[in-house]
């Protein structure tokens, strides 16, 4: 690929392609380096991209990036940490919030694939297909165990309500 043509391809979407990770991705570094990864991943492969072809493939590959970004996230330790300081963040800014250490404990009593799933709905805010793609796990798997989740959490904070 002409230099000029990846540079005027660079400029002209990067900015779009990165407000678009910031949908999948709620972190401004983190979808910014999506983005980069893949503009550099078509330069070192010289991948053949025009002006027509572009956007369709920058959007399939930045959606892969951060599904992928997650995947990976999953498998991180403090993966189920990281959610719940966030929520607790998210509380907090928005207004105090009563019950955070009964939901954390409830939470935390998930079985994992519930959990995870729970938080990646909840605190992610992605959609079903994403999850299952993420979780390597059909839609309908996703729904049951969202469904449990929410049973769970409802059992669990019964008296609280």
């Amino acid at each position: 690929m002409d230099i000029l043509i990846f540079e005027a391809i660079f400029r002209l979407h990067y900015n779009d392609l990165c407000n678009y990770a910031l949908r999948y991705i709620q972190n401004k570094d983190v979808a910014e380096d999506i983005v980069q990864n893949f503009f550099i991943t078509i330069w070192e492969k010289d991948i053949k991209l025009t002006e027509e072809n572009i956007l369709p493939y920058a959007y399939t590959a930045i959606r892969n990036g951060c599904i992928n970004y997650y995947k990976s996230e999953l498998i991180r330790e403090n993966f189920l940490n990281e959610a719940l300081e966030e929520l607790e963040f998210q509380n907090e800014e928005e207004e105090p919030f009563l019950y955070k250490k009964e939901v954390r404990l409830a939470v935390n009593k998930l079985p994992e694939k519930c959990r995870k799933v729970f938080l990646l709905k909840c605190i992610h805010d992605l959609k079903y297909k994403e999850i299952a793609e993420i979780m390597g796990i059909s839609v309908n798997t996703v729904k049951y165990h969202l469904g449990e989740a929410f049973r769970m959490m409802r059992e669990e904070l019964k008296d609280l309500l």
